[in-house]
């Protein structure tokens, strides 16, 4: 064999180890964590899915919740939380049967501080892994009230005012079923009173002759959460002979 086929040939034997070891490799292949989930409800489950060579020891599984710890297992002893999830946790025992394959949290009800991202991390003496995900845990809002007052003779300024939703709520405001196109503000408007949120979106709009259909729309992103306020405008009821 040719210096050159011999090279070509150690280098092909090398790239096939190295597959063969990345496939044999422990890693996490799934990290399967509700991508939304309303605030108060449960439970949920938070699974780290992997696989674990059978000559490796030493396991230690990680759980974070952004860049704090939260949760730490090392079988055989039980699994130990701190932090966010401290006090909503469960682990049955069907649960941790499978150390070398997965890692269950049981949160007994999902709350508004929970919502972030959430790292699973699995480390033995040879090898470690980690993988990420991203949960939104969110909160309707108390209330939605829509306020209508005079801007000038011919105009009338609405605003449409969310209370306690998370996180940020969207508002769009229509008249007759189709949004306005005129919007006071370009974006909404948030502010904190006594710990609660207030979103706040004005638009200025004719003043009409006619009774008016308004509804405010509010929306929280990354959510299916949609719901509309409607009143009623009437003009004659701030009008005066």
């Amino acid at each position: 064999m040719s210096p050159i086929g011999y090279i070509a040939f150690v280098f092909i034997i090398a790239i096939i180890i190295n597959s063969l070891s990345g496939i044999c490799a422990s890693e996490i292949y799934s990290l399967d964590v509700p991508l939304v989930v309303r605030n108060g409800t449960g439970p949920i489950d938070l699974s780290c899915n992997y696989n674990l060579r059978e000559n490796e020891n030493g396991l230690v599984v990680k759980w974070y919740h952004n860049t704090d710890q939260i949760y730490q297992w090392i079988p055989p002893m039980s699994p130990q939380d701190i932090g966010v999830i401290n006090g909503y946790t469960e682990y049955p025992e069907e649960n941790l049967r499978h150390p070398n394959s997965r890692s269950i949290i049981n949160l007994k009800m999902a709350i508004i501080e929970m919502s972030g991202e959430y790292t699973c991390t699995i480390s033995t003496f040879q090898e470690e892994d980690t993988k990420k995900t991203k949960m939104i845990v969110y909160v309707p809002e108390v209330n939605t009230t829509i306020r209508v007052s005079s801007f000038n003779e011919s105009h009338l300024n609405v605003i449409c005012v969310a209370n306690g939703a998370q996180p940020r709520p969207i508002l769009k405001i229509y008249t007759e079923g189709i949004e306005v196109n005129n919007y006071h503000d370009k974006i909404e408007r948030t502010i904190a009173y006594e710990n609660i949120l207030f979103v706040k979106r004005s638009a200025i709009i004719e003043n009409p002759l006619e009774p008016l259909l308004l509804e405010c729309e509010i929306s929280i992103p990354y959510t299916d959460y949609k719901r509309r306020e409607r009143i009623v405008y009437y003009p004659s009821a701030n009008r005066f002979d």
